[in-house]
């Protein structure tokens, strides 16, 4: 895997990086659970390949663990999962153990191959190992605060360099081998690329596939196949045809505009509900028991929320939305609860169509969503 990312590094970049493997030379310590647990879940990317390179954080909203294969990844997650920001670890590559991120040191734009995007990042809780690499390898020594602000300010960037890298080779092998040697996978089964990776490593769906193969597959299904991923950056909700709102019992795939998803993952099985709109899948999210029974639809059990933008009709994470209330534009269950990634939207939004209030995720309460039936 690191020798063919190496070669297409090497086409499309403008200089040569130094060679530096980021494998670990020690049993690596892997904190997800389940068949996904070897794979960053923003990238696919085998941790123990990337192993120098990788971070250590929690969701905020049930503490799970999430690891990934860049500081870019992790990056990519805060702006959508939601992360514990004083969980965040960081393997220091001298002793490849994980150190709190904070009293990191950090040796950014380098010479050495990035893991993810075009800019290298090594971290190191000695100082002076940490200047002895610059040294060897240029670039220069800041802390966490810094690195994070330059991966997450070149989040579009390094999304836009991957997808060259993979239009020039991977997809195109992902595909020849999944139309060869894979049984048909449904997508709308996974919430993320790890878990389609170990779904497909467990289960035999394809057939004699080494990492970079397996590699190829998920990415080609996850970002080509698949509408959204990586590969634009835009994700959708996904919805079946036959997907009914248990709240209502209406079929959600009529209403893409308003579609939104709550997914679950209870010991090692995964599960997801559609909704077609915010107002039930808030009514669903505070009293489950109401609408059936459904034991694995617990809070706590909880991986991540999705919500359709109103204008833009991508996905954003429930949880770090923007939710106008009152306005004059109905959804297919009345008076809505309607979702913008940017407070700048919603206030235009807002202001457009006479809405009568703004609210975060946190502030919306249990009560809210019956009031809204009512007028």
């Amino acid at each position: 895997m690191k020798k063919m990312l190496l070669i297409i590094s090497i086409l499309l970049s403008s200089h040569l990086f130094a060679d530096f493997s980021k494998k670990a030379t020690v049993e690596p310590k892997l904190f997800q659970s389940g068949i996904e647990k070897q794979w960053c879940p923003i990238t696919g990317q085998k941790i123990a390949d990337f192993y120098k390179t990788s971070y250590v954080a929690k969701l905020k909203s049930n503490g799970r663990y999430r690891q990934y294969s860049s500081i870019t990844a992790l990056a990519i997650d805060i702006k959508d999962s939601g992360i514990n920001m004083n969980s965040i670890k960081v393997l220091d590559v001298q002793k490849e153990l994980y150190i709190d991120a904070k009293k990191a040191y950090f040796l950014i734009d380098s010479s050495i191959n990035p893991s993810f995007g075009e800019i290298s990042t090594l971290a190191f809780k000695n100082k002076q190992v940490a200047i002895r690499y610059s040294k060897k390898y240029g670039g220069k020594i800041v802390d966490f605060k810094k690195a994070l602000h330059v991966a997450t300010s070149n989040i579009k960037n390094s999304i836009s360099f991957m997808k060259r890298i993979y239009t020039k080779k991977l997809y195109m092998m992902g595909k020849r081998i999944y139309k060869k040697r894979c049984k048909k996978i449904d997508l709308s089964d996974f919430i993320e690329i790890n878990g389609l990776k170990g779904e497909i490593q467990k289960n035999k769906l394809c057939k004699n596939l080494d990492e970079e193969h397996l590699q190829a597959v998920a990415l080609y299904l996850w970002n080509v196949k698949r509408e959204g991923g990586i590969s634009n950056n835009v994700q959708k909700v996904i919805v079946k045809e036959d997907d009914k709102c248990p709240v209502c019992g209406m079929f959600v795939s009529k209403y893409p505009r308003w579609a939104t998803q709550i997914f679950y993952k209870h010991g090692n099985h995964k599960h997801h509900l559609s909704f077609d709109g915010v107002k039930d899948m808030m009514k669903f999210y505070f009293n489950s028991k109401k609408w059936g029974k459904y034991s694995f639809a617990k809070r706590k059990y909880i991986t991540k929320m999705l919500v359709t933008d109103y204008y833009k009709q991508y996905a954003i994470d429930a949880r770090n939305a923007y939710f106008v209330l009152g306005s004059n534009i109905y959804g297919p269950m009345g008076n809505e609860l309607v979702p913008f990634a940017t407070l700048e939207e919603a206030k235009n939004f807002k202001n457009d169509h006479k809405g009568k209030k703004i609210l975060r995720f946190d502030q919306i309460k249990e009560s809210l969503p019956y009031k809204l039936d009512t007028k």
